[in-house]
């Protein structure tokens, strides 16, 4: 993959916000909690455009949750790093075509317009910080040269971070901090060309990490470790792509390792990676660009379903880190019981035990203490964290798990 020159690249760096920002904070333990997307599948009022609406769903594609129902659209839902927010793109009030960007509880309540730009130009495509304590966002618009920005997370200090020189698309942060990727509209006249690129934090290195001449390379998605990105592309490499459609990729973080995941003739977009270890990848594909359903496979392509499917669309997932206690042992699930990603840690604790130890706590109602076992548990938006305690004679165990019957 080709560099710009150094000239350039100092030009391009002096646009970007000076603010410092603190280091991320290192990976932690998470549990793969509820999938955020998109959907165009409820049917609007009499005389009303169909728009979308932001809903969320279990790993399992059970619990369908509507968090937004307003008459315009909603869309591009970003999850907090907590995994109890999520900040989207909502249309502009009083314009047909612009956006602003808001924020929402991870159950879909306390909505909070975060951007006021001026007409006619608009807000979109946020992203988090990976130490909670700011987001990215897009900043676009009629006579304005597109950008990336940066602000609080109450919309607090909004300003330029980076000016590209191309329109810059979907910007977000790797997990350490050091670097931004970004898609941008490289064809001189439309959107018919894209390309996605890497910059340092502070504005120097902009590298092309991954643009076929002629061909639509966009959604980039870092992975948890920030190794590897995920993204959509329409090139066709060595005759893997012959109908030319969109298909999921990975690559290594600097652009080498370029993986084709799905090979089909569907319409393969918008990736997003499994927030605990990256293990697996939630996307879209349909037939066409208005067409789709949330589909699930494994970080090396190995398809492992559908979820929620109908007729319609569906877009845009996004995938909910919920922190999780550190352990020692992971255990699997529990059948029939909504309860799911067991995990255990202490002397004695061994896997058989933490399972029947949920097992019980399930059937027996849910109580805040089963077995000495001091219950806590804590609302991620329909799913439920629990971590169970005790102090044993060699010391404290502990079981946790999610518990996903709504």
């Amino acid at each position: 993959m080709r560099r710009l020159r150094a000239t350039r690249r100092a030009a391009i760096a002096t646009a970007l916000a000076a603010a410092c920002l603190p280091a991320a904070p290192a990976s932690a333990d998470v549990f793969d909690g509820r999938i955020a997307f998109t959907s165009f599948r409820v049917d609007p009022p009499a005389g009303v455009q169909r728009s979308g609406d932001i809903f969320s769903m279990t790993l399992g594609g059970t619990d369908l949750t509507r968090l937004t129902s307003n008459p315009e659209p909603d869309r591009q839902a970003d999850w907090s790093p907590g995994g109890t927010a999520i900040a989207y793109s909502i249309r502009k009030p009083g314009s047909p075509i612009n956006y602003e960007v808001a924020r929402m509880t991870a159950a879909g309540t306390g909505l909070r317009r975060l951007t006021t730009t001026a007409d006619p130009q608009a807000s979109s495509q946020p992203s988090w910080f990976p130490n909670s304590k700011g987001l990215l966002f897009r900043r676009s618009g009629p006579g304005l040269t597109s950008s990336i920005w940066q602000m609080g997370t109450a919309g607090q200090m909004p300003k330029l971070r980076y000016q590209p020189p191309n329109p810059p698309l979907y910007p977000s942060f790797s997990p350490d901090m050091k670097k931004i990727v970004f898609t941008a509209v490289t064809s001189t006249e439309g959107d018919t060309d894209r390309g996605i690129f890497t910059v340092n934090a502070d504005g120097s290195g902009l590298t092309t990490v991954f643009d076929v001449p002629g061909s639509y390379d966009s959604a980039p998605a870092w992975s948890p470790n920030g190794r590897r990105i995920a993204f959509e592309s329409n090139a066709n490499i060595d005759g893997a792509n012959p109908e030319g459609d969109l298909e999921i990729w990975t690559m290594a973080a600097d652009g080498s390792g370029v993986r084709q995941l799905t090979r089909n003739a569907l319409h393969d977009e918008g990736p997003a990676w499994s927030p605990d270890r990256g293990r697996k990848i939630v996307y879209t594909s349909g037939p066409d660009n208005l067409n789709g359903d949330i589909n699930v496979m494994t970080a090396s392509g190995r398809q492992l379903g559908v979820l929620q499917p109908h007729e319609g669309r569906d877009e845009s997932p996004d995938w909910q880190a919920i922190p999780a206690p550190k352990t020692a042992r992971r255990c699997g699930s529990v059948s029939s019981r909504d309860v799911r990603d067991v995990r255990a840690r202490g002397i004695g604790m061994i896997c058989l035990r933490a399972r029947s130890i949920a097992r019980r706590w399930a059937k027996a109602g849910r109580p805040t203490r089963i077995s000495r076992f001091k219950v806590r548990t804590k609302d991620f938006g329909g799913t439920t964290r629990v971590v169970m305690t005790r102090r044993a004679t060699l010391g404290r165990q502990l079981v946790t798990f999610l518990d996903e019957s709504g």
